[in-house]
């Protein structure tokens, strides 16, 4: 492409991308080979969309926990074929109309689940990246990532999906410290020095996106060079702040147990261990008479699970994947084990209710008419062959269940109606309305 700027000098040329950062940006200008270009930048900022990080723990049970208090279309993003297709069966176990969709389906497969998807016969997919690109949905809820991606550009990109109707939307990053080591040794493993070096870089930025203590949109954006100063107010960290803790007693607990475990077991074991579970392979390596068997009982597994992350994180212990995992101390632990240093941890986040959080600017409107209308439109869509969202998106109707128009002059100060909405779908909704407000 750098060739076509000396084949036609006097030939403008325009690059179009949907993110990237300076360095990215600086690359693009290189190989087109653009001297001097003028940069036009929207900004990345997605207000609506409102970012929730949470310690991955039990994933699928999280995940059923999460989309049950969803409404609406949802995309939940996998790093594997067979993680997608083990996760679709649990949720369809559940009963939650859902589908799977990665490369090695059939080409008219994954054409009938995308067509499906996107005229609401299904209401979530569980996909690996290879779903979404080109994928206008306006109504989708809700994008999870059951897996770290590799970048915060790729992040952006798939949470991007959410929430182009403007209305409220959730980002859910499941987040295990554990997978950060795996990610690094496949990136790590790649044939090229060079690129595996720029991707470990935009990888260290996706993780610390994970592991933010402060307002994750201020993160996300600083990323792409668009600096913000003030808080957002719509994501976990600001609705619920972290709540710092003396934990140095249960930093102790940990690095002990592991020590008296001599450095050979995952986090799950040394959770069992930690908790006092009377399991055969722990009676059987007789580590039920260890001195640290039981002293973590009065706490849950999640509990243990979320303060040995934190542990990873600060640097007190490492997880040796080239041992299956197993937990291993730093020198940086040795302070504490000498009760010389003192640790503050973060109050674990442990409940995946976001019911309570206040949405950014929620819409106030009838929930009972919206469904109605929503029923209506789907009714329309399925006659038309279009898409729901083509015949109004969720805004439109959120609009109309909060302002109840009873005649085509009311009708057209809703949200997306012009006269060729009005004459054709006007009738019908004003119809349904008036009835609702005459019940």
């Amino acid at each position: 492409l750098g060739q076509l700027k000396n084949h036609f000098p006097d030939v403008p040329i325009m690059g179009l991308t949907a993110t990237a950062d300076l360095a990215t940006r600086a690359d693009i200008s290189l190989q087109l080979n653009l001297k001097a270009p003028f940069i036009f930048k929207g900004s990345f900022d997605r207000p609506n969309i409102r970012y929730n990080q949470v310690t991955k723990y039990k994933a699928t049970d999280q995940v059923i926990s999460f989309v049950k208090q969803q409404e609406g279309s949802g995309i939940i993003y996998c790093n594997s074929r067979s993680k997608v297709d083990d996760l679709a069966m649990a949720l369809a176990r559940k009963g939650i109309n859902s589908a799977g969709y990665h490369a090695g389906l059939e080409p008219n497969i994954r054409d009938i689940i995308q067509r499906d998807f996107i005229q609401d016969k299904i209401d979530i997919i569980v996909a690996t990246v290879a779903f979404g690109m080109g994928i206008d949905k306006s109504n989708v809820r809700f994008v999870l990532h059951f897996d770290l991606p590799r970048s915060i550009e790729s992040y952006y990109q798939e949470i991007g999906r959410a929430g182009r109707d403007g209305m409220p939307a959730e980002a859910l990053l499941l987040f295990d410290e554990k997978d950060t080591s795996r990610i690094k040794q496949w990136i790590s493993s790649g044939e090229n020095p060079e690129r595996n070096a720029i991707e470990l870089q935009k990888f260290a930025a996706m993780e610390a996106f994970g592991e933010a203590q402060t307002c994750r949109r201020q993160v996300l954006l600083n990323y792409f060079a668009e600096y913000s100063a003030g808080h957002c107010g719509n994501c976990d960290i600001c609705l619920d702040p972290p709540k710092a803790f003396e934990g140095t007693v249960e930093a102790q607990k940990v690095l002990s147990c592991i020590l008296r475990l001599k450095q050979s077991v995952a986090s799950q074991y040394l959770i069992d261990v930690l908790r006092g579970k009377q399991l055969k392979k722990i009676i059987e390596q007789q580590h039920n008479e260890l001195s640290t068997f039981a002293i973590g009982k009065d706490k849950s597994d999640a509990y243990w699970h979320n303060i040995i992350n934190q542990l990873i994180h600060r640097g007190f212990i490492r997880v040796d994947i080239t041992q299956n995992a197993v937990l291993k101390l730093t020198e940086e632990a040795r302070p504490i084990l000498q009760k010389s240093q003192d640790v503050q941890l973060a109050v674990p986040r442990l409940d995946m209710n976001f019911g309570n959080q206040k949405s950014w600017q929620t819409p106030d409107y009838d929930r009972a008419l919206f469904a109605k209308l929503k029923h209506l439109r789907k009714k329309i869509a399925e006659q038309d062959d279009v898409p729901p969202f083509v015949v109004f998106s969720d805004a439109s109707l959120a609009d109309m269940a909060n302002k109840c128009p009873e005649s085509e002059v009311e009708f057209l100060d809703i949200h997306g109606v012009g006269q060729t909405k009005l004459s054709r779908y006007g009738e019908r909704f004003i119809s349904t309305i008036s009835a609702h407000l005459n019940k």
